[in-house]
């Protein structure tokens, strides 16, 4: 069986209403463009993968990802589509730096493919599974009504949230406090800064968080300045006893490399579709347990294909503290049409389908005009 074509299709995605109120440091656009990324054999059995952007913070696009795909086609015309490894080599030749989206929509492709083929869920080429489910967390939008979506979560049985920060403290600080007031303590609480503070906001907001008559042992501090400022994230995971997760700084094996070496997390966030694959994200998953600091296999800004390959990879890993498959609900409508990740009671869970269990998805009516790069 060979490899015989690759096809890609944009498709807009628009978030809830709420979202566009969001008062994030990163704002989320009404709508955006994914791509997903389809690779053909000549025995008529396809494999399906997502691209998906985040625009504002990676600065990739729609266009600039199905240009690259078109680049990196021919390169993987031809291959036994069960060569996953040997199609991440050719990919890296013609594009060793950049086109992270492309790469990762490639790489979901290519393990679907592989599963479909071999008659396996993603998860048994990975290793095999380790859990039944993986607690997922969610992220409530960040605007007036966030505590009641909060509280309407919990009782829908999430256990764990990433909370978007403002980036202005006068917003930040009040709404931690009341976030703190509303969640139980065994309930996980990520205030996700996407780099909106600075060193010294971070320690002010430490001080807070440490002054309360009970410490907030259930809340973790996510990328709160520059991704690129490891020394910053050392000094202020030094100061304090709140877990520091770094996230958006890690894009590279060598980045996640500098971050370990200087002991400047105490949980790093690990992204299919920001390291470009599940094989990459798997890499770096095995560099964490090695140097013995928690992660957690996560999503941006991703429909039901891209969530279901982290469903699969978060419950092939030995110890994700959690999972982020959730994006793809906080969406108005979405492609898949059955199948894929489920969240039961806060968990991500997959069925055994072959791949990644996507039953289809319904392309109709969703697609803008995107002008390649």
């Amino acid at each position: 069986m060979r490899i015989t074509a690759i096809t890609t299709t944009p498709v807009e995605i628009r978030y809830r209403p709420e979202y566009e109120a969001d008062k994030r440091f990163y704002p989320k656009p009404p709508a955006q463009t994914n791509v997903i990324v389809e690779i053909h054999t000549d025995e008529g059995i396809v494999g399906i993968g997502e691209a998906a952007h985040a625009p504002g913070i990676y600065g990739e696009n729609a266009g600039g990802t199905i240009a690259a795909i078109d680049y990196i086609s021919p390169a993987l015309i031809g291959l036994d589509p069960l060569g996953i490894t040997a199609a991440n080599m050719a990919i890296d030749r013609l594009s060793p730096v950049g086109n992270i989206a492309a790469k990762a929509g490639l790489d979901i492709a290519l393990h679907d493919l592989a599963g479909k083929i071999m008659g396996v869920p993603v998860y048994q080429l990975l290793g095999g599974r380790v859990h039944d489910g993986v607690k997922s967390h969610i992220t409530p939008a960040t605007y007036e009504g966030t505590l009641t979506d909060l509280e309407s979560l919990i009782g829908q049985g999430y256990r764990a949230f990433k909370q978007k920060m403002s980036g202005d403290l006068d917003y930040d600080v009040p709404l931690i406090e009341g976030l703190l007031d509303a969640v139980p303590e065994d309930v996980v609480l990520s205030l996700d800064v996407n780099q909106g503070w600075s060193v010294n906001e971070t320690m002010k907001v430490i001080s807070v968080l440490e002054r309360r008559p009970r410490f907030p042992s259930n809340v973790i501090l996510e990328q709160p300045i520059d991704g690129a400022d490891i020394a910053g994230a050392a000094r202020i995971r030094n100061a304090t006893r709140v877990p520091l997760m770094l996230d958006d700084g890690i894009r590279t094996v060598a980045d996640l490399g500098r971050i370990l070496a200087a002991q400047a997390a105490d949980i790093v966030s690990l992204k299919i579709s920001r390291v470009g694959g599940i094989q990459r994200c798997l890499q770096m998953i095995k560099m964490a347990e090695a140097a013995n600091v928690d992660y957690i296999v996560d999503e941006i800004n991703e429909m039901r294909v891209a969530n279901t390959a982290v469903a699969h990879l978060a419950l092939a890993s030995r110890r994700p503290l959690y999972t982020g498959v959730a994006c793809h609900l906080l969406l108005v409508s979405d492609i898949s049409t059955g199948g894929g990740v489920r969240i039961v009671n806060g968990e991500a869970v997959v069925d055994d389908a072959p791949g990644l269990g996507i039953e289809g998805l319904d392309l109709s009516g969703l697609i803008p005009e995107v002008v390649h790069a």
